[in-house]
């Protein structure tokens, strides 16, 4: 195993990623609509499939974690790109780049998510929610 961290692989993990928490964000947006009709069946049908897709995100995750174990050089350059705030990543190639960008729109739609997953959970969780203060 080459001590090289291969980011071009490492830009297609993020973007995989990137579309499996888009795929969450979707399915949530699917189960504010049914949770607004009542509809039981269909949200846990929707829950079910959201916990698909936020496993793979995990797994993907966890994949992008063990690109830096390649040796000391990769791990140097993945703490850089993996484990650095994105804004403070400086790219040096094209790929890096890349890497960056796409951490930054995942960590914007996180937020976007999150605020969602918020709002679900006041709403059908009510005085009981975790988010009441």
């Amino acid at each position: 195993m080459e001590d090289i961290l291969d980011v071009e692989n490492l830009a297609i993990l993020y973007q995989r990623k990137y579309t499996y928490i888009k795929d969450v964000k979707n399915l949530t947006d699917e189960l504010s609509q049914v949770l607004s009709g009542n509809d039981g069946y269909t949200a846990e049908i929707l829950l079910d499939e959201r916990m698909d897709a936020i496993k793979k995100v995990q797994h993907t995750t966890e994949t992008i974690e063990l690109l830096g174990e390649a040796g000391p050089k990769a791990a140097l350059i993945a703490h850089r790109l993996i484990f650095t705030d994105p804004e403070e990543i400086v790219p040096e190639t094209e790929d890096e780049k890349l890497v960056k960008d796409i951490r930054l729109k995942t960590r914007s739609l996180i937020k976007e998510l999150q605020m969602q997953d918020r709002r679900l959970n006041i709403q059908l969780a009510q005085d009981k929610s975790y988010y009441r203060e």
